[in-house]
């Protein structure tokens, strides 16, 4: 079996392809981006793969007079893999190695002289030639004189300005003239780019297909789509996107019919749809180390009516904390995410001594603030709970309150890059169905950082801070616990919290909670984790922090990632190690 397979590993001194059974390649003296280049161009690699996989493991099939040719060949095989980024004129040596059925080749290389930009000629004709957006990019073509010419510069800027004239309704825009015209000998290159954008087109009339389920003008609020408009590709997708994410619809197409356009270029525009099922069941079962075992079954009605309206009902009952929902939800404003919901909520939990079993009603008004999302609401709840060491307690509370939050990520269930940031104010008035007076305020941030192709670094803040006139009257649900898989790990789930003199943890005015991980992927959906965390709750600002450390165990699925912890808690007198298990998704 050959000994090498072309991975495209390497570094400034010295880059290699590991060895196989046959041939070893190893090429000295480049960078990363041009090193990967060149493996991908060596034939030499292409023909021990060739061999591996059609004779087995017989290393005697090589043929050492063509191994010979493919090594020297290789020589050019790299010159050519060096030219996309300005090196033309490299210095290259090659040397073989050994005998059948082992070689080793090493190419050492000197990339020479770059290659710069001498003359940049770029250009506008048609109906857009003074268009403002293409105008800006030709301001601003990330290709300038003086500079190596990289091709794949050259190509982004012909990418940028075809993309920019579609969203324009410049739709026959075209290259009259593209041209890279390089002197080796001289070490030079001109750059000559002319875009004809043609005429301009406009969007048609809008027609939406669908099964009849839905009121067409409840569909045609998501639409972005204006007749008479320039034609823009932007303005189609986020129409689609939007009709997608409103949950009715499995598949939605958008057809531009540009032969029926007239002579004014309106282009006619048909929306396909394809509806999903009118209701979707939930049935699921798993642990989580800050409820227990744990079990869903739930039901969506994704269309109640013609005009769109929802209904869910969800229990979820688990070891510590049981929860049963039912959401009833009126599609309004012109975005996915604007509706008015009304909400029955029942919850019993116990933990840590506390005993609390509630239920609410409330109403809310979900709708886009800019580029944040809103959420104004209004909750009444009946809450019964039993502190240790106290006599149980009746709480009734009118709580109005708003949460702004936004989230900008590349991906919404497993983002590689991006960031979160919520912030939610509520309280009650004891005048107004209310059993005391307090305002609470709770700032959450989060966010994700690539470090590498392999590595992502996660970090989490969280602030929070309540002020009532009598803090012995608020009940679990509106005082600050911390500890557990998503707060402190290493403690105990709602361990960390100011007690009452026999030592009964009875929650805090103030929180604070911070995270910081390193994930590292190990092997396709695999990966491990380094940690480390603090916070903690008090009744004065300035809380003091307890920090847990430890390593931790990653499995990525479609749907999020499970997430096995092993942490360290630092306060004396804590266990060693302390488990925990949870289920991430999204930020």
């Amino acid at each position: 079996m050959l000994r090498l397979r072309p991975l495209l590993l390497c570094c400034a001194l010295c880059v290699s392809a590991p060895a196989l059974a046959g041939i070893d390649v190893r090429v000295r003296g480049l960078g990363s981006d041009e090193a990967d280049n060149a493996y991908a161009q060596l034939r030499i690699l292409d023909y021990a793969k060739g061999v591996d996989a059609g004779k087995g493991p017989d290393k005697l099939q090589y043929d050492p007079a063509e191994v010979q040719r493919l090594a020297k060949e290789g020589e050019d095989d790299i010159r050519k893999a060096l030219q996309p980024f300005g090196w033309y004129n490299p210095r290259i040596s090659s040397k073989l190695e050994g005998a059948a059925p082992d070689w080793k080749v090493t190419y050492q290389v000197a990339c020479g002289p770059e290659t710069d930009i001498t003359r940049l000629d770029l250009q506008l004709l048609g109906d857009g030639k003074d268009y403002a957006p293409l105008r800006r990019i030709l301001a601003r073509p990330h290709l300038k004189t003086g500079e190596r010419l990289k091709h794949q510069d050259y190509e982004d800027l012909k990418a940028r300005l075809l993309q920019s004239a579609a969203s324009g309704g410049y739709l026959d825009a075209t290259f009259s003239l593209h041209e890279l015209r390089v002197d080796i000998a001289a070490n030079s290159a001109e750059v000559l780019l002319t875009l004809d954008t043609g005429p301009r087109w406009y969007f048609g009339e809008v027609s939406i297909e669908q099964d009849g389920h839905l009121r067409e003008d409840l569909l045609r609020r998501y639409v972005t789509i204006v007749p008479g408009e320039p034609f823009d590709t932007a303005k189609v997708l986020k129409t689609q996107f939007a009709l997608t994410d409103l949950d009715y619809f499995k598949l939605v197409e958008m057809e531009p019919r540009k032969s029926k356009a007239g002579p004014d270029r309106r282009i006619p525009m048909v929306i396909h749809t394809t509806a999903k099922p009118p209701r979707v069941y939930k049935l699921g079962a798993g642990y989580g180390t800050d409820t227990g075992p744990r079990a869903l079954a739930g039901i969506e009605f994704r269309r109640l009516n013609d005009e769109g309206h929802k209904l869910s009902l969800t229990l979820q009952p688990s070891q510590n904390i049981s929860t049963a929902v039912a959401q009833y939800r009126i599609p309004v404003g012109q975005h996915p995410t604007d509706f008015i919901s009304f909400t029955g909520e029942g919850l019993k939990q116990d933990f840590q001594g506390v005993q609390e079993t509630l239920w609410s009603i409330g109403t809310a008004y979900n709708h886009q603030s800019g580029k944040w999302e809103q959420r104004d609401y209004l909750i009444f709840t009946n809450d019964e709970y039993n502190l240790p060491g106290e006599a149980g307690a009746n709480s009734k509370l009118l709580t109005p309150g708003i949460t702004l939050s936004r989230t900008q990520a590349n991906d919404p269930i497993s983002p590689r890059r991006g960031w979160f940031v919520s912030l939610d104010v509520h309280g009650a008035e004891r005048t107004l169905l209310s059993d005391t007076d307090f305002i609470e305020g709770l700032l959450q941030l989060r966010a994700v950082l690539p470090l590498s192709s392999h590595v992502l670094l996660y970090g989490r803040v969280a602030e929070g801070a309540v002020g009532a006139s009598a803090f012995d009257l608020l009940p679990p649900t509106q005082r600050f616990f911390a500890g557990g898989a998503e707060s402190v790990r290493g403690y105990n789930y709602n361990s960390l919290a100011p007690a009452d003199a026999a030592g009964n943890l009875v929650g805090g005015r103030f929180l604070t909670t911070a995270s910081v991980e390193a994930d590292w992927t190990v092997y396709k959906s695999y990966g491990l984790a380094a940690f480390c965390d603090a916070g903690g709750t008090a009744d004065t600002p300035g809380v003091r922090l307890h920090y847990g450390a430890g390593p931790g165990f990653r499995y990525h699925l479609p749907f999020g990632a499970i997430a096995i912890d092993l942490s360290h808690p630092f306060d004396r007198g804590s266990e060693a190690v302390h488990f925990d298990v949870s289920v991430r998704v999204g930020l």
